[in-house]
């Protein structure tokens, strides 16, 4: 058992059980992966696109009962806003033998290179966690929360600052255990794709 204050609100005692409990949940907003491979094919030269992951430890609101179980969670995904931005662009360094490597060839881990232009993307994790409640006549009740989040995409380094795109966002998997009888670990894999406006 550990005992810890997580949120700076609420203080409980729970146990590792959630990597090995394996609960039958419900989840809705998860975009299947055959669909989702048939979306990079659209206009793959233009697309752009960003996958990231929103961690987070919810605690259920205090006028709502204890949880049993959690029976589902649905979640969808709001975007709010966008904008492309000035950044760093990596010019090229010269080695020691005096080669000179262009700034377009120098990758980081994940092969993206840094171009001077980003657009930055705003949005929202819309989620309503469904569970049976700790009473006698276990009842279904639902906690919902927003979760905001920023990401960026690296785009081509003659984008102009007034260029707008159309935002594409997939839940690719949830994940969701419960932690004790007043909170829920959740995290969730999302994947944004990016096509300029003409």
């Amino acid at each position: 058992m550990y005992s810890c204050n997580y949120t700076n609100n609420t203080e409980y005692q729970f146990n590792n059980e959630c990597c090995n409990t394996s609960e039958n949940i419900n989840l809705v907003g998860v975009y299947p992966q055959n669909k989702l491979e048939n979306v990079l094919q659209c206009n793959p030269i233009t697309n752009k696109w960003v996958q990231f992951y929103v961690s987070e430890i919810v605690d259920i609101p205090e006028q709502k009962p204890d949880i049993e179980g959690i029976v589902g969670v649905n979640s969808c995904v709001e975007i709010i806003s966008q904008r492309v931005i000035k950044t760093p662009e990596v010019t090229g360094y010269t080695t020691n033998d005096g080669t000179f490597i262009p700034g377009n060839t120098i990758s980081n881990s994940e092969c993206t290179n840094l171009t001077g232009r980003k657009l930055v993307i705003e949005g929202l994790l819309n989620q309503k966690i469904i569970y049976t409640a700790l009473v006698d006549n276990q009842a279904l009740h639902s906690a919902s929360f927003t979760i905001p989040f920023s990401v960026f995409i690296i785009i081509d380094k003659n984008t102009p600052l007034s260029q707008t795109f159309k935002l594409y966002s997939y839940i690719e998997d949830i994940f969701a255990c419960q932690l004790s009888e007043r909170s829920v670990f959740k995290n969730t894999t999302l994947f944004i794709k990016a096509s300029p406006v003409c």
